[in-house]
C-alpha cells in the first residue's frame, strides 16, 4: 500500500498537535457507615414501625480518587437516601488538595433519616458528623495510596424499572408506587454505564456502576437498615471480581421505580426479592465487563466547573433554594453532570443526547458544591402533568430542571474550549 508524502505530513502534524500523555493514578478505600444505634428510617412517610429495629445488611461509603497529573477528583458512593455536607467539600479541598468531591447517594429507603426536609438547611447531628469523619478518612486513605491506573468504559441496557407516573383519565399523572405485576410502564432509561479502573497489571481495582432505578425494592413494612438492591449488586460483583471495589451511582431515577418489589411484610420473602433484583443486575453487569473499552491515553487534566444556582420555591414564592452543581470533564471523553436531589429521567436522557462527548454521565442524587438538597426536580412536561415529584412533594420552581441542564451544557462546552471571545468564520 502506497502512502503519500502529504498523508504522512498530515498524520505527523496531528500527532504533534496532541498534548503529551500525563500520568493517571487512582486510589480506593471503603468504610462501613451503618448506624450503631437505631433511629428513624429514611423515605416512607407511611412506615409503621417507627425507629429501625435492626440491620439486615451493612451500609458502606466507598471512595475512588483519580489523579491526572496535578488534578484531583474524589467520588464517594454512599448507601444512604441522601447526603448534604458543605463541611466535607471544604475539608477535602483544604486538607487533601482535592477540589472536586462528588457525594453520590444510592437513595436506599432503608437507610437512616438524619437530614432535614428537602430545601431546608442542613443541621448538625451525631450521625452526620460521624459519617463526615469516616468519609474524610477514606478519601484520605485513597489519596495516599495511589497506583498507576487505566480507565475503561462500557455500556449496555436492561430494563429493571418502570415509570411510576401514569396518565389517568382526568388528564393528570399520578404515581403507581406498587407494581407487583411487573408491568414495564414507560418511558424509562434502561441504559447502564460502567467505569472500570485497572492497575498496571490489568487487574480491576474499581468498577463504578451507573444505573437509574429507585432503591425501593423494600417497601414501608421493612424496619431494618439495608442497602436495598444496590447493596446486593455491589456485593455480588465484588464476590465474582476478587480485589475489585464495586460502587453504585444512581442516575435520574426520580420517576423510575424497580420492577422487583417486596411488599409482603414477611422479612425472608421480601429480602429474597431484593436479592433477586440485585443479582439480576449484577449478572448483566458481569457479562458486560468483557465489552468495556479502554479510554484513550490521558492527555488532559481533570477539569470541572462548580456553581450555585438560585431558584424560587414553586409554592412559596418568597422563599429560595440554593442548588450546587458540578460539571466534570475527564480526558475530554467522560463528562459528568452532578445534580443533587431527585431528577426525572428525561433530564438524564437530554444530557446524554446533547452533551457532545463520547461518554456523558448524569449523576443524580449527588451533592457536590454547597446549597440544599432540593428534593424532586421535574422536567417541564412532568411538572405540567403533575403527580408525585411532578407537582406533589416538589418545591423547586417550574423550569428548574431545564435550567440546571442548560448550565451543565454551558459549563461542558466551556471546559472543551468552545466559547470564543470573538466571532468565528462565516
Amino acid at each position: 500500500m502506497k502512502i503519500s508524502i502529504s498523508s504522512l505530513i498530515l498524520s505527523l502534524a496531528a500527532a504533534l498537535a496532541q498534548p503529551p500523555e500525563i500520568s493517571l493514578q487512582a486510589g480506593v478505600a471503603r468504610v462501613e457507615i451503618t448506624p450503631t444505634s437505631f433511629g428513624p428510617m429514611y423515605g416512607y412517610s407511611n412506615r409503621k414501625c417507627g425507629p429501625a429495629v435492626g440491620t439486615h445488611d451493612p451500609l458502606f461509603a466507598k471512595a475512588l480518587v483519580l489523579a491526572a497529573g496535578d488534578s484531583r477528583l474524589a467520588l464517594v458512593t454512599l448507601d444512604l437516601g441522601s447526603m448534604v455536607s458543605p463541611n466535607l467539600s471544604r475539608e477535602v479541598a483544604s486538607k487533601l488538595g482535592i477540589p472536586v468531591l462528588l457525594l453520590a447517594a444510592s437513595h436506599t429507603h432503608s437507610a437512616p433519616s438524619f437530614l432535614p426536609a428537602a430545601g431546608e438547611p442542613v443541621q448538625p447531628s451525631p450521625y452526620l458528623e460521624e459519617v463526615e469523619k469516616r468519609i474524610f478518612e477514606i478519601v484520605r486513605q485513597a489519596s495516599s495510596s495511589l497506583f498507576p491506573a487505566r480507565l475503561g468504559v462500557g455500556r449496555g441496557a436492561l430494563q429493571l424499572g418502570y415509570n411510576r407516573l401514569i396518565l389517568r383519565d382526568d388528564g393528570r399523572a399520578r404515581a403507581l408506587f406498587d407494581n407487583l405485576q411487573r408491568v414495564p410502564y414507560g418511558p424509562v432509561d434502561p441504559e447502564y454505564t460502567l467505569l472500570r479502573v485497572e492497575d498496571s497489571s490489568g487487574a480491576t481495582r474499581a468498577l463504578v456502576v451507573h444505573y437509574a432505578a429507585h432503591a425501593v425494592v423494600l417497601g414501608p413494612t421493612n424496619c431494618k437498615y439495608s442497602a436495598d438492591y444496590p447493596g446486593v449488586l455491589q456485593a455480588k460483583v465484588e464476590a465474582e471480581m476478587k480485589g475489585a471495589q464495586c460502587m453504585f451511582v444512581q442516575g435520574g431515577a426520580g420517576d423510575i421505580n424497580p420492577l422487583f418489589q417486596a411488599r409482603s411484610g414477611k422479612e425472608d420473602d421480601d429480602f429474597a426479592v431484593v436479592q433477586k433484583m440485585g443479582e439480576t443486575l449484577a449478572a448483566e453487569i458481569l457479562r458486560a465487563t468483557v465489552r468495556i473499552h479502554p479510554l484513550s491515553p490521558v492527555r488532559y487534566p481533570i477539569q470541572f466547573t462548580s456553581e450555585s444556582l438560585k431558584f424560587a420555591d414553586r409554592w412559596e414564592k418568597e422563599k429560595t433554594l440554593e442548588v450546587g452543581i458540578t460539571t466534570v470533564l475527564i480526558n475530554r471523553e467522560i463528562a459528568i453532570a452532578a445534580v443533587p436531589g431527585e431528577s426525572m429521567h428525561k433530564l438524564q436522557t437530554a444530557w446524554k443526547t446533547r452533551a457532545d462527548v463520547p461518554y456523558p454521565l448524569f449523576y443524580g442524587y449527588t451533592y457536590s458544591s454547597g446549597g440544599v438538597w432540593p428534593g424532586y426536580i421535574p422536567d417541564l412536561k412532568t411538572a405540567a402533568y403533575g403527580g408525585y415529584g411532578g407537582d406533589v412533594t416538589t418545591r423547586i420552581e417550574i423550569g428548574a430542571g431545564e435550567r440546571i441542564l442548560e448550565r451543565h451544557l454551558i459549563n461542558l462546552y466551556g471546559l472543551l474550549g468552545m466559547w470564543r471571545d470573538k466571532p468565528g468564520r462565516p
